[in-house]
């Protein structure tokens, strides 16, 4: 038997869905190195055995999280079966004398409604380790598809290139993956940007705010220097849309 929740009739037609899987009564399940590289190993071997991508994943101690593209409900409910069931035999050969269920309802999944869900849905997911204090920024964790993104392995797990996405999302993409990065990176980015713009001009942090040139000076470099988003840059700033559309002048 598999879990799959109800949906609403007209959210049958997607084919992102959010999948979520944990272990039973929270039961560390993915305790170690050992368990995380044979969970990840089922999920990209079955990969070719069915018709569909992930987008993103993320391996935690007790659950796990996988946004998949797939053509119908019957095939997410193959594939994860299929993972799900190959890796509970492993589990309890490994943990000796354990018998009895490894996962908690099998697996649960939410369909992805929009691009904006969908975006939300990618940085969710590697925010995981963040959130959970288990590292201080979401490049250290191994055991998500952020580092796959980062360092250019998309084809290891069948991922979407960065292309893909833009054009499902329908957006534009200045900095190369910055779909993919959380408000803590951005800001950080952003603030050793501006340290480095404060050495260059030779300048005191706060003339950036009492002087318009040199405001709209360093608009300039993060944009089209650093490629850093005019939203980000005005709420990093905090300056109003309006003084972001006056100092583009």
């Amino acid at each position: 038997m598999i879990y799959i929740p109800r949906i609403a009739r007209k959210c049958l037609d997607t084919s992102f869905f959010h999948v979520m899987v944990q272990g039973i009564n929270k039961e560390f399940i993915f305790k170690n190195d050992r368990y995380i590289n044979r969970y990840l190993q089922l999920v990209r071997r079955n990969l070719n055995q069915e018709n569909l991508k992930i987008i993103a994943f993320c391996i935690m101690n007790n659950h796990a999280h996988l946004l998949i593209q797939v053509e119908n409900m019957e095939e997410l409910s193959k594939y994860m079966q299929k993972v799900n069931s190959i890796y509970a035999k492993y589990y309890n050969y490994m943990e000796k004398e354990r018998v009895g269920y490894v996962f908690r309802d099998r697996y649960k999944s939410e369909p992805i409604l929009d691009k904006r869900q969908l975006i939300q849905c990618v940085k969710y997911i590697h925010q995981n380790p963040l959130k959970a204090n288990m590292v201080k920024n979401v490049e250290q964790y191994k055991y998500s598809s952020y580092r796959f993104y980062k360092n250019g392995e998309i084809k290891k797990y069948n991922l979407f290139t960065k292309e893909e996405i833009a054009y499902i999302c329908n957006i534009n993409i200045d900095n190369e993956y910055d779909f993919l990065e959380d408000e803590i990176i951005v800001e950080n980015r952003i603030n050793k940007f501006i340290s480095e713009f404060v050495r260059k001009e030779g300048i005191k942090v706060f003339e950036i705010f009492e002087k318009d040139d040199i405001l709209k000076k360093l608009i300039k470099y993060l944009k089209e220097s650093k490629k850093i988003k005019y939203t980000d840059i005005m709420k990093r700033l905090d300056i109003t849309r309006g003084t972001m559309e006056r100092l583009k002048k």
